[in-house]
């Protein structure tokens, strides 16, 4: 993109210098026009501002002019400024400029995921960590001599410090699974005997909580020649992911099931509640990392286990998505607000 006093050229990402009318574009590559969201002839004729529609970008090209000398900027192009480029201006012989744009929108993403991280990991840190400062402070200031007080405060400490353990056991897993470093064993699996596994192994938590946990029956019976291509151990850890958050989120005495069912071409796990349901407004977002549906939703600490009471550090739904990726499946979610939830893996058939 080259620029005079009052002028304009844009073509590919750099280019060359040319004469033009003041103050308006003379040339236009494809890059520039798809930036532009116009063909190259609509920009012949056209300022900076109203081709491009960025104050910024005629900014840059106006103080390297004035002033004569290199300057830097960032501007956002393309449709509502969706993306980022690094402007550098350099003046030519003469009274010529020459705008090099390097397209830096990536590098953007990835400094804010960078950011949103950093952030979501030290408000899961602290939460925990001042709790226990203050615990630690109360009992230093006479409350260990009270025996009954000094046992409650370590129970919660203890609960903390389980919070704590995993959220560094979530963060790991994710970033195994997210690098490829987790290498799946995938082989013919019947589906009930994965599902009769997770009943059994989340049983005495759902009992706990005072939860029926169930499996539903699924098709052909338990001697079914249908199987899922899956890694069994990973499988099962992506269900018991979703029966810890329906339990969680379920009312006391409520139920949540768990089974399977073929459809085309794939088995689709299913885990059902009758729990608190997931408000349509946060659907689209429930399989982010660090993502958390308002903690209101969770039942009261009176009437979860301790197991619960520790909270979540919004990882457990993204170790999901990540396991039904790796297996070529996906994941989603079925959900009426005050009625409860449907969460389902699909795994292709064997």
């Amino acid at each position: 993109m080259t620029v005079r006093p009052e002028t304009s050229r844009v073509d590919e990402p750099a280019s060359g210098a040319g004469p033009g009318a003041a103050g308006r574009i003379t040339r236009a590559g494809s890059t520039a026009a798809r930036l532009a969201e116009r063909t190259s002839g609509d920009l012949t004729g056209m300022s900076l501002i109203a081709a491009f529609g960025s104050v910024a970008l005629d900014g840059v090209a106006r103080e390297a002019l004035e002033r004569r000398t290199s300057r830097q900027g960032e501007v956002r192009l393309g449709h509502l400024g969706s993306r980022a480029f690094q402007v550098d201006a350099l003046p030519l012989r003469g009274d010529g400029l020459l705008l090099v744009l390097h397209d830096v929108t990536s590098v953007r993403r990835v400094e804010q995921v960078r950011r949103d991280f950093i952030a979501n990991i030290s408000h899961e840190l602290r939460t925990p960590l001042s709790s226990i400062k203050l615990i630690a402070e109360t009992l230093s200031g006479g409350a260990v001599d009270d025996l009954v007080t000094a046992r409650d405060f370590a129970g919660q400490i203890e609960r903390e410090v389980d919070h704590l353990a995993q959220l560094v056991d979530e963060l790991l897993e994710l970033s195994m699974i997210e690098s490829g470093e987790v290498q799946l064993r995938v082989e013919a699996t019947q589906p009930r005997e994965v599902v009769a596994s997770v009943i059994e192994r989340m049983r005495p938590l759902a009992e706990r909580n005072r939860i029926r946990l169930e499996e539903t029956p699924g098709p052909g019976g338990p001697d079914s020649t249908t199987r899922a291509a899956a890694d069994p151990a990973r499988l099962e850890q992506a269900l018991v992911n979703l029966v810890h958050n329906a339990i969680k989120f379920s009312h006391p005495q409520g139920t949540v099931w768990v089974g399977w069912e073929t459809r085309a071409g794939y088995v689709r796990f299913a885990v059902r509640d009758e729990g608190t349901g997931i408000p349509a407004s946060h659907l689209p977002r429930i399989f982010e990392r660090f993502y958390k549906v308002d903690r209101s939703r969770a039942r009261s600490s009176d009437t979860v286990g301790s197991e619960l009471r520790t909270g979540s550090a919004g990882l457990g739904l993204a170790i999901v998505r990540h396991i039904a990726e790796a297996h070529n499946g996906i994941v989603g979610v079925d959900s009426d607000e005050g009625k409860g939830s449907t969460f389902w893996v699909d795994i292709p058939i064997a």
